[in-house]
């Protein structure tokens, strides 16, 4: 009887024209209540629009605006913010992110990867810019990692657990004690990275690490909702490791900065519980980054298809290849034919994504094509420095970097 009420409490009237409404909805934006129930499509209309009009301090005749347009399914607002807005998880400053469907990074220092990380388990989408200009700044890896994973995920008991991560180091030995927090996951994936590079060991590093204070796969993830999902925590670490290990000498190539990131996602969706959603952006020069996902799929002596493992990872984002200069039609015939093909080979004309995030200071088409050109000819900042100087050196940069937050030039 109890589960039937449920059901019925449960079942939402959604068009005809959308079969998949209902278990989509249930699967991916209705919320466990207090009382253990899900939450009804009017209730997570409630608790969403309160949270824009708490944010947004609106007006009444705005608020019914709002109401009737999410209520009938005219418009809606973001994926992400059906899940959590309105929580008390996306209250506190730290979990802001977790509001935004799309998010870019340049991946520049260790911080960056953590980031990254931090930004996927938060369910946004994570965007990374692996041009030279940025991996080319961090250093270059020195120190060959030993990696030992100990412990047992759900082992320690709940009152015990570690809410953040514990590194110890002792000579040429570090454990790492992972938290059971996403800060603990973060922090723990963050330090194995600083470790390759740092200069306080003797080229070789022990590094143990503890998972016994990760909660079990089905614990519920207090504050964001959902559960939990460890189930590929524990290969993080020396999958990581073998990355970081074959560039010993040497700073990190692209391909290889992107696994770090795709190992990190592929740890964080592990058992469907968790959305990823990827974009990584090479520069169109860069051979090694447009051929990454080439042959990904291989076929034995046998006719036995099998994925590269090495590669596995990559398949957690799609690739994109920047052109800071006007692509050839030729280059753009043998872009789509490869996506037509395989799926990947997408490009991006990066000033044209450039200009259309700066439409404010573009007003006129004879503005914009006039910023293309200086843009071809290198001379974009320039160009806007003289228009604008009004702009400080933080905002210029921003603006031209905007292409790693415009996918539309592709």
């Amino acid at each position: 009887m109890v589960r039937e009420l449920e059901r019925k409490r449960q079942s939402t009237q959604f068009p005809e024209t959308a079969p998949a409404a209902n278990p989509v909805f249930f699967r991916t934006y209705s919320r466990r209540t207090k009382a253990g129930l899900r939450e009804t499509w009017d209730e997570v209309c409630d608790r969403t629009v309160q949270g824009l009009i708490d944010l947004g301090k609106l007006r009444p005749e705005e608020i019914a605006t709002l109401k009737d347009m999410q209520q009938n399914l005219k418009a809606l607002p973001s994926g992400r913010w059906l899940w959590v807005g309105g929580t008390e998880w996306i209250a506190k400053p730290k979990n802001f992110s977790g509001a935004y469907n799309c998010t870019s990074t340049n991946l520049e220092d260790w911080s960056a990867f953590g980031l990254m990380m931090d930004l996927a388990m938060m369910g946004c989408g994570t965007g990374a810019v692996i041009e030279a200009k940025y991996i080319n700044q961090l250093p270059p890896i020195r120190n060959y990692l030993h990696v030992t994973v100990e412990g047992e995920i759900g082992s320690t008991p709940k009152h015990l657990r570690r809410e953040y991560t514990e590194t110890h180091i002792a000579g040429n030995n570090v454990i790492i004690h992972v938290g059971d927090s996403r800060e603990g996951w973060v922090k723990s994936y963050q330090t194995l990275l600083e470790l390759s590079t740092d200069e306080r060991f003797a080229k070789e590093v022990q590094v143990l690490v503890n998972i016994s204070d990760v909660r079990k796969a089905g614990e519920t993830l207090n504050g964001f909702g959902g559960m939990a999902n460890p189930v590929k925590l524990s290969g993080l670490y020396q999958r990581c490791a073998s990355i970081l290990n074959k560039a010993v000498g040497r700073q990190l190539n692209s391909v290889e900065c992107c696994l770090l990131i795709d190992e990190a996602a592929v740890t964080i969706v592990a058992g469907n519980i968790r959305r990823s959603a990827g974009m990584r952006q090479f520069t169109a020069g860069d051979r090694l980054g447009a051929t990454a996902k080439d042959n990904l799929w291989q076929q034995d002596e046998e006719g036995n298809w099998r994925i590269d493992p090495e590669r596995d990872a990559l398949r957690m984002a799609n690739h994109t290849r920047v052109f800071h200069r006007k692509p050839t039609l030729e280059e753009c015939i043998d872009a789509v034919r490869k996506q037509y093909y395989s799926g990947e080979g997408a490009i991006q004309w990066a000033g044209e994504a450039v200009a259309r995030a700066n439409c404010d200071l573009l007003p006129t088409q004879a503005l914009k094509v006039d910023f293309l050109k200086a843009y071809e000819q290198g001379t974009a900042k320039q160009w806007l420095q003289e228009r604008h100087p009004h702009l400080d050196t933080n905002e210029l940069e921003h603006r031209l970097a905007r292409y790693g937050l415009n996918p539309c030039g592709k």
